[in-house]
């Protein structure tokens, strides 16, 4: 059956994604140097739905700004704004005048997945049912929706039940094609989560999920289909790690061999191994040293010395270098200066400076002094446990860096240990050793105690 319409659910504030959805919502947050919202995009475009709505609420604006009526993405973009973030059933619920009588793919904001997906529910909703929802299987069902599946067609799910008493290791993933008849049962969400086991808070929201449970208790028929591809709900910070790595592997597939545009410039003298793509404008000075997979935006410079191993990607308009080391996704507009070590994510407008190590995620239009180090490895050799939301959470060994809130900055010769949060807008000061997650607009300044004594060449007569 043909599907024409899609809504996408952007509205939430994404609390656990703290810092970096202190200033945007989480959806506006970019994997491979684009935002995780423009990714679904593509993806329902790509299929032939070009009638998109987005329901916004936090940071709408951000969305409103970057994609307008959508016409850069060959699609017409409808928004519609969940006042109250109430949860996912209710913000579905708004978008009811837009899709009216019509079957339509519903998916979540935050989401990273791969190109069979919507393909894939698309071929098997025939229009008979209520709906198709995309499930996967997963290691710690503990921490998702889990479903009970009966002959492809749900028949209960259950909100992070304690292990062992899940229904199945299959997980909602959050993308869904459904007919119109969905928003009699989204009106019916309770307003809290009623499958939960005993004695553990359900959370108190109209979750969609809880209307599929509804439907199922009348017989509806929502089908279930597992795609082997990839799916990442980003709902920690360090999870932006497994998306880049993800979408990595699509471009690297896309990328067939070396393409060097006509007008940029390599130097003889740079060594340039694996596959890599060369965008317009870009110069690579001598002796620079590129391991692919990688690519270079526009009218960036990778100057003498600096050395870049893949996968990475560089936007537009950067200068790195020279003699650094960089690898991961570096924003539009970056500076990576001179003996600077970079792994991880750097967004958009900011500045590392000569002789840092900086392994995390760094936000947008933020500045690292001189000789700040970031910490990657425990004396005990566990993974970081990371402060989000008052509770620690055990990050794996992706939280050993440090995550730099949007406009942060260090002074020269800062210190931060594994899995500290720096928060929006604040100061590491110089030499400062930094322990603890510093809030946001904050500065941490050391505090030293000095001894001035009297020197002169006296005290080298030792007669």
């Amino acid at each position: 059956m043909e599907v024409s319409k899609a809504v996408i659910l952007a509205a939430g504030k994404g609390e656990k994604f703290y810092p970096f959805s202190y200033f945007r919502p989480k959806p506006m947050f970019p994997v491979c140097n684009k935002p995780i919202l423009e990714h679904i995009l593509d993806k329902l475009v790509s299929t032939g739905i070009k009638e998109i709505c987005i329901v916004v609420g936090y940071r709408k604006g951000r969305i409103k700004n970057y994609f307008g009526p959508g016409k850069r993405h060959n699609c017409n973009i409808t928004y519609v704004e969940q006042k109250e973030l109430l949860g996912t059933a209710d913000a579905l619920l708004k978008a009811e005048n837009f899709t009216r009588d019509e079957p339509f793919v519903l998916v979540y904001g935050d989401l990273v997945f791969g190109e069979k997906v919507i393909p894939s529910i698309l071929k098997a909703f025939t229009g008979k049912e209520l709906g198709v929802a995309w499930i996967k299987e997963v290691d710690e069902p503990w921490k998702y929706t889990t479903v009970a599946v009966d002959k492809g067609i749900l028949k209960r799910t259950a909100w992070k039940a304690r292990i062992g008493h899940f229904p199945s290791k299959k997980a909602l993933t959050g993308v869904y094609v459904f007919s119109p008849d969905i928003y009699c049962y989204a009106d019916r969400a309770s307003e809290i989560f009623l499958e939960v086991e005993n004695g553990v808070a359900p959370p108190q929201e109209y979750d969609l999920a809880d209307s599929l449970n509804v439907a199922a208790r009348e017989g509806e028929c929502v089908k279930c289909i597992e795609v082997d591809d990839y799916w990442i709900d980003v709902d920690v910070p360090w999870q932006v790690f497994d998306a880049n790595d993800a979408v990595f592997k699509e471009m690297e597939n896309r990328l067939s061999e070396t393409y060097i545009h006509e007008k940029a410039e390599v130097s003889e003298k740079a060594v340039i191994k694996g596959k890599v793509y060369i965008s317009e404008g870009v110069i690579i000075e001598d002796n620079v040293r590129i391991e692919g997979p990688v690519w270079l935006g526009k009218n960036t410079r990778i100057l003498n010395g600096a050395h870049i191993y893949g996968p990475t990607v560089i936007g537009e308009e950067c200068i790195i270098g020279p003699y650094c080391e960089v690898s991961g996704c570096i924003g539009n507009r970056v500076r990576i200066g001179h003996c600077a070590e970079v792994f991880g994510v750097v967004l958009d407008y900011s500045w590392i400076v000569h002789f840092s190590h900086i392994c995390g995620i760094l936000g947008e239009r933020s500045e690292i002094g001189a000789g700040t180090i970031t910490g990657t490895l425990r004396f005990d050799d566990e993974p970081a446990k990371v402060l989000v939301k008052g509770i620690f959470r055990n990050a794996g060994y992706r939280g050993n860096c440090i995550f730099f809130g949007d406009y942060s900055r260090t002074g020269v010769g800062a210190l931060l240990m594994p899995g500290r949060i720096v928060g929006p807008c604040s100061i590491v000061g110089p030499g400062v050793m930094l322990m603890h997650n510093l809030p946001p607009f904050k500065i941490i300044l050391k505090k030293e105690e000095y001894e001035i004594r009297d020197w002169n060449p006296s005290v080298y007569d030792k007669v």
